[in-house]
């Protein structure tokens, strides 16, 4: 018994020991061949045979995620990688011999093309880091996909803001080579978005690819689109609500003595409203102002107005008897109670209508109630008017809608 323990125990010694022999050849014929595919290379060489030659480089750009878009610095961040590929005609190996298909090798090991961000937001930026890797074939064909948060300048068109789409562009542009030497080639007409995570605030829509021959340039182009509801009940919503509270002026009694005192309030908050919406600006006029600017700005001066307004009409409201009506007075206050009966169709009693029943003594009072009437009837029409042509101006030319 204890002689096929024995016998057990020196069989599993000779296994052990056949293993780690395999293992030992193995791993030294894989370093002998790393080493003779990387040894005595020039990486500062381009991989041709022949050196008149062009390396053909292909490239796609894959989008992750839209880390944020800073409207009033025009900065766009970006996180993804590219995949870059190219032959290598230096680096060939039999597959079948070695039963080896791809090696995985550090960038500094074999040559590889140089590119930096064309419009980076903070100065000449190069794409790779010491610390990604190479897959070669046995062919030779490389594939490098380095991959970084890429901050690129996009200058905004907020003019529709915030119901604005922009397009940002993040280009590739080779560096230290001519068109003699390299061709880059796109493998899509657009940005991979495999993995792709939705931004919250943003919404990417559409996406291209673009080449300048000249330059061997690749220009990849995003489409993005606001998602506006946030600012339409942050900023939007409270302004109308605003504006609509601003007209209710005129039916407050001038007696409460709370009318100049009302519509000021109301005017300094839309003014609060104009610092916080440029706030959220870029602070240029290219290719024109905002057009919610310009509202903010329309409904300040209409405030402005109607507090003005106010003090006309409580002037006259409280102005003393004593002093007599003057004749462009009287004839206001009868060409307005004409034009309202005919425009209501208030025709209940034709003879007043018709001024015959204007015989009555018309009062200052009657002087300040009249102006109350024209002047809200005014600015309904004008708020009517700006707020169309807003609502006009931000849908004509938004995407999905033309």
């Amino acid at each position: 018994m204890k002689m096929q323990n024995s016998g057990y125990i020196a069989i599993m010694i000779l296994i052990v020991s056949f293993l780690r022999e395999s293992y030992s050849v193995s791993y030294t014929n894989f370093d002998a061949f790393f080493k003779n595919i990387t040894g005595g290379k020039n990486i500062n060489l381009r991989p041709v045979l022949d050196h008149k030659s062009k390396v053909n480089i292909y490239m796609f750009f894959h989008l992750i995620y839209i880390q944020e878009f800073n409207e009033v610095e025009g900065k766009l961040s970006l996180t993804g990688y590219f995949s870059i590929s190219w032959v290598d005609q230096t680096i060939s190996w039999n597959s079948t011999e070695n039963e080896i298909d791809i090696v995985t090798l550090e960038e500094h090991i074999i040559w590889k093309p140089s590119f930096i961000i064309g419009n980076s937001y903070d100065g000449v930026k190069f794409i790779h880091k010491d610390d990604t890797v190479m897959r070669v074939q046995s062919n030779g064909f490389v594939t490098w996909t380095p991959g970084d948060n890429y901050e690129v300048v996009c200058n905004a068109d907020v003019s529709r803001y915030p119901f604005d789409a922009q397009i940002c562009k993040l280009q590739m542009l080779p560096w230290g080579y001519t068109s003699e030497e390299i061709d880059v080639i796109p493998i899509y007409d657009s940005v991979v978005q495999w993995w792709y995570t939705q931004q919250k605030t943003w919404e990417l829509i559409e996406s291209s690819v673009a080449k300048n021959e000249d330059l061997q340039l690749l220009e990849f182009s995003l489409t993005l689109k606001r998602n506006p509801m946030f600012f339409v009940l942050n900023l939007i919503l409270p302004i109308c609500v605003m504006i609509i509270l601003n007209i209710f002026v005129f039916l407050l009694p001038p007696e409460s003595g709370e009318r100049v005192g009302y519509a000021v309030t109301v005017l300094l908050a839309i003014a609060v409203f104009l610092t916080i919406s440029s706030d959220n600006l870029p602070a240029t006029s290219s290719p024109r102002i905002s057009s919610i600017s310009l509202l903010l700005f329309a409904d300040v001066v209409i405030s402005a107005v109607i507090v003005l307004m106010v003090i006309l009409s409580l002037r006259y409201y409280h102005r003393e008897d004593n002093y007599p009506v003057s004749s462009f007075m009287r004839g206001f206050v009868n060409v307005s109670r004409i034009l309202r009966c005919q425009v209501c169709c208030c025709m209940r009693k034709k003879e007043k209508c018709n001024g015959k029943g204007n015989e009555k003594k018309i009062k200052w009072t009657d002087v300040g109630k009249e102006i109350d009437i024209v002047c809200g009837i005014f600015i309904i029409v004008v708020i009517f008017v700006v707020n169309a042509l807003y609502i006009i101006d931000v849908t004509v030319g938004l995407p999905g809608l033309d």
